[in-house]
């Protein structure tokens, strides 16, 4: 692992536990709503494969011990922004976190806990440090956790009534 690597993910955790959470950073576009309404994606080839090949290749992830034993790491709490939603528990994998954006190679998976407290897989999102704003699908990303950074998430395994890529979900609360 590269120094810049470690850097990145050093300082996406120091934002994020300074509570610079992305809607007080506008980081993640600010108003909590992604480029995307209700279920458009559903109307659109390439969105469609991208939540196919996302549910396939998290699939494992859903239980937080799959994830963990395949090396993502807890970098925050659970994210929320009050009258938006909530985002929830961040898991980042290092090593994919650079300017590359892979569908197959999600960098963070974000969960948050079901009614008897198990963690599950709500999303998936990808962190870029690309130098331009990338775009996956036709979906441009939003600005990112930390500066030089743009991320998109998908909500591949809870429904978002603001949409498939949204950045928070307004039917999620952060546990207590």
């Amino acid at each position: 692992m590269n120094r810049t690597k470690n850097g990145v993910l050093s300082l996406a955790a120091a934002v994020l536990a300074l509570g610079l959470t992305p809607g007080t950073a506008v980081a993640h576009g600010g108003s909590g709503h992604g480029g995307s309404d209700g279920d458009d994606w559903r109307n659109n080839d390439d969105q469609r494969r991208l939540v196919r090949v996302l549910r396939h290749v998290t699939d494992d992830y859903r239980w937080l011990k799959n994830a963990e034993a395949d090396g993502y790491k807890k970098i925050t709490e659970c994210i929320e922004k009050p009258g938006v939603g909530a985002m929830g528990f961040h898991y980042a994998k290092q090593e994919l976190i650079d300017d590359k954006t892979q569908a197959r190679k999600p960098e963070v998976l974000v969960y948050m806990p079901d009614r008897n407290g198990r963690y599950r897989l709500v999303a998936a999102e990808f962190i870029s440090t690309a130098k331009d704003r990338p775009s996956i699908a036709g979906i441009d990303f939003e600005d990112g956790p930390f500066p030089g950074s743009f991320a998109l998430h998908a909500w591949v395994w809870r429904d978002n009534p603001d949409g498939m890529f949204a950045a928070y979900n307004p039917d999620l609360r952060c546990p207590k």
